[in-house]
């Protein structure tokens, strides 16, 4: 399994780093060129569904460990925003509304976690 606290969460707030800064958004529609794997939408989900399997683990850190409501309200809203994003051109991901909500969730994530 992995590990919560070394692994998973700095990833997460990783991913929501990159987003709430427009970063990935920038390297999604060639503005610039950062250093990420997340190359369009469906690697942003493969890589936060699949590789830190995000449901699996939420739901065991959520059931046998003590997170803040702060914290576990802010990952809530944040995955249940990544699943909401249709398609995989990022110029239409990044102009949809549910864009907008992922952005808002991660801000969430980062305030959660300062």
């Amino acid at each position: 399994m992995i590990d919560f606290e070394q692994v998973w969460l700095p990833q997460i707030v990783s991913y929501a780093r990159l987003i709430d800064t427009g970063q990935l958004e920038d390297e999604w529609l060639g503005r610039s060129r950062q250093a990420t794997s997340v190359t369009d939408p469906d690697e942003l989900h493969e890589q936060v569904f699949d590789d830190l399997d995000a449901d699996t683990i939420w739901h065991e850190v959520r059931r046998t460990r003590s997170v803040s409501t702060q914290l576990a309200h802010a990952i809530d809203c944040f995955l249940n925003a990544l699943r909401k994003i249709g398609g995989n051109e990022p110029s239409t991901v990044v102009a949809s509304n549910a864009w907008i909500e992922v952005r808002e969730a991660a801000n969430g994530v980062l305030a959660a976690v300062r």
